[in-house]
This record gives structure tokens, sequence and C-alpha cells, in this order.
């Protein structure tokens, strides 16, 4: 008799997330190219996405270099979110755009633009909602990454817009 496989179940203020899928390595993220690296930098947010909906952040942290910043906030927020019995919801990154040139910087890395969105974060605990962020309609980050044998490595991520929702959406009738 086949074994039923656990059902996804998304954080809300129910509750934490429940058997989240882990998020699995593309075969084209396993080549240094520039396939290679809009492949892994889609990867690297799909990591993120676990951490947000697990507070397990050792996908993210395997692959992202002790220099980059933003990975490091990143674990701090997750880490936060996590505390005794509180958790997440509804923090979801969904990555719209990847692109690079392919073009080694002096620094020795390699540079993509990712075009993104994120739902607004949500903290509970067991006495429920304890913080609600706001929504970011479209955010670019440039995503820096070095091939680092035979496995890409995120070395920076930095913020370069955020588009309001009037830039976004301008046929919203409140813009």
């Amino acid at each position: 008799t086949p074994i039923p496989t656990p059902r996804y179940k998304p954080g809300s203020a129910k509750g934490p997330a429940e058997n989240v899928p882990l998020p699995v390595v593309p075969v084209e993220a396993k080549t240094a190219s520039k396939v290679g690296l809009e492949a892994f930098a889609e990867y690297w947010y799909e990591t993120a996405n676990y951490g947000y909906e697990t507070g397990d952040t050792s996908l993210t942290q395997a692959v992202s270099g002790p220099e980059c910043e933003t990975c490091a906030n990143y674990f701090e927020v997750v880490e936060g979110g996590y505390i005794g019995d509180d958790w997440m919801a509804n923090s979801a990154i969904e990555v719209l755009q990847v692109h690079s040139d392919y073009v080694l910087t002096p620094d020795g890395r390699y540079q993509a633009v990712v075009y993104l969105r994120q739902e607004a974060m949500e903290y509970y605990g067991p006495e429920g909602l304890q913080l609600e962020g706001e929504a970011d309609l479209g955010v670019v980050q440039l995503f820096e990454a070095v091939w680092e044998g035979d496995h890409w490595v995120a070395a920076n991520i930095a913020t370069m817009n955020v588009l309001d929702k009037c830039q976004f959406h301008p046929e919203n009738p409140d813009c």
C-alpha cells in the first residue's frame, strides 16, 4: 500500500507552514555560464522562500558568502521570526525576471539583475499576529555571485530600486 505524501500547507494565522518542499538546485545552475548564473540567482531566492516558511536558513547559508551583507540581514530576519513558538507567513518572493550580461567584474564577480516582488511579511506567535510589513510590488536587485570550483556562491545582493504601486500598476485608480 502506497504511503500518502504529506500535503504542503502554507503558513497562516492558524500556524506555521507544514511539509514545505525542499528547493532543488536546477541542473543549469551547476554550470559556470550566463544561464548557470541566472538559474542560480533564481535558486537562491527559492532557498530564501524556504527559510521564510520553515525558519531553516541552512540552504541559503550554504550558497551565500560571508561578505554578503544582505544575506546576513536575511538570516537575522528569519531567525527573529522563529523565536520560541513564533513563525512567519506570507513572505514569499516571486522572481519575475533575471538577466545577466555575464561579464566578470574587477572584483571577480558576475552580476545579474533580478526583478522581483515580495508579499507582506507577517510575524505570528501563539497570541496571534505580532507584526505585518508591507508588500514590495516591484524590486530590482543587483545579484553578484562567484563561481567557486564547482558551484555558485552569492557574494552581494543590493537593492537598486523599489517601485511603488503607481509605478508597478499605473492604471490603479489610487494613483
